[in-house]
């Protein structure tokens, strides 16, 4: 891939190819060193669960680093496999952890506890990425696992509360979340606005004040702290949060879906997949059952009859015969084609 390839590919301009290839280089010689730093840690009796979080870190900044470098939606799916692998293996070692603690201390300790605190701001962040980034690739499964492990935030923050609601058997209604700065525009959008249009001028409000509500935080400004020929600890500027929220509750982004800090193509994916869909509990495994005749590559021929669509264009929704060749779409800006079958088959509306 040329330099200009990358550019064109890539979705923030603050990363060049070289430091994507020195980050990745990078976040894997730091997992390694995590990793050696338990076991050495493991030998000596010591139970201390920061390297599992480390390696959560580490494979959450992959996810992101490789979105931002413009992978398709699809490849990021086994990337987020290993996040959700990462914050189970951090989940419980901290819970060893603190069984640990309270034998040698004698105390009564939870033992449904969770190292992300959300009174913390960058561990409520780093939930939030998780829980989005679930929402937005439409796997119900990881969600319902997050809850679990997250046990003992349920029913205290109504921001988390209301993304995994779509995937949980048992929501909880509370008013309360942690946080006023900066997620209050945000959960204004859902909960307190009367109308489309202040709903959208709500999310661009976070928007454009959410960069600056992290200064202080350990990747603020990485872009502008690379380590000449090492790497550079920026990743993505990305509130995956935002577009979890327009999924969810319909709302439409049309007047900031080109900000710079907001995934619309993630977003844009999880409405032409109809990810919401499927993060009900018994869907994704129901939808999974019959995912490749229901994914198409442009150029062969249709598996079944029915209605298809593909993100590579807008306002692509047609009906297909079987055999019909499905075609590409010349000149997209979202890459190879793909048609993908719609659960809603029923025919458009005249």
């Amino acid at each position: 891939m040329t330099a200009h390839q990358f550019r064109a590919k890539r979705r923030q301009k603050f990363l060049t190819e070289q430091y994507y290839l020195l980050n990745i280089f990078d976040l894997a010689e730091s997992s390694k060193a995590y990793a050696q730093g338990v076991v050495n840690l493991r030998a000596r009796g010591d139970l201390e669960p920061a390297g599992q979080g480390g390696i959560f870190k580490d494979q959450l900044n992959l996810l992101k680093l490789r979105y931002t470098a413009g992978d398709a939606i699809d490849e990021l799916k086994p990337v987020y496999a290993d996040v959700l692998k990462a914050l189970g293996e951090w989940n419980d070692a901290y819970r060893v952890y603190i069984k640990a603690l309270a034998v040698e201390s004698g105390e009564e300790l939870s033992d449904y506890g969770t190292p992300l605190d959300f009174d913390d701001l960058s561990h409520f962040q780093l939930a939030m990425d998780v829980v989005s980034l679930g929402v937005l690739l439409g796997d119900g499964d990881a969600l319902r696992q997050i809850a679990k492990w997250l046990q003992q935030h349920r029913g205290t923050d109504l921001l988390f509360e209301s993304l995994i609601e779509p995937a949980v058997s048992d929501p909880r209604d509370n008013t309360d979340f942690f946080h006023v700065s900066p997620y209050d525009p945000l959960i204004d959008a859902f909960y307190t606005v009367e109308t489309p249009d202040e709903a959208s001028a709500k999310v661009k409000e976070y928007l454009d004040d959410w960069y600056k509500s992290f200064e202080g935080a350990p990747w603020h400004d990485g872009h502008l702290h690379a380590v000449e020929g090492e790497y550079m600890p920026y990743y993505g500027y990305w509130s995956f949060e935002a577009a979890a929220v327009c999924v969810i509750h319909d709302i439409d982004d049309s007047t900031f879906r080109n900000h710079l800090l907001y995934p619309k193509d993630l977003a844009d994916w999880a409405r032409t997949n109809h990810s919401l869909a499927r993060l009900k509990p018994g869907a994704s495994k129901a939808e999974g059952s019959d995912s490749r005749s229901n994914r198409v590559p442009g150029g062969e021929p249709c598996p079944k009859a029915g209605w298809w669509l593909t993100p590579a264009k807008v306002g692509s929704r047609r009906y297909f015969k079987v055999g019909e060749v499905m075609p590409n779409v010349k000149g997209s800006s979202y890459g190879s084609t793909f048609w993908q079958w719609d659960i809603d088959q029923s025919s458009p509306k005249l």
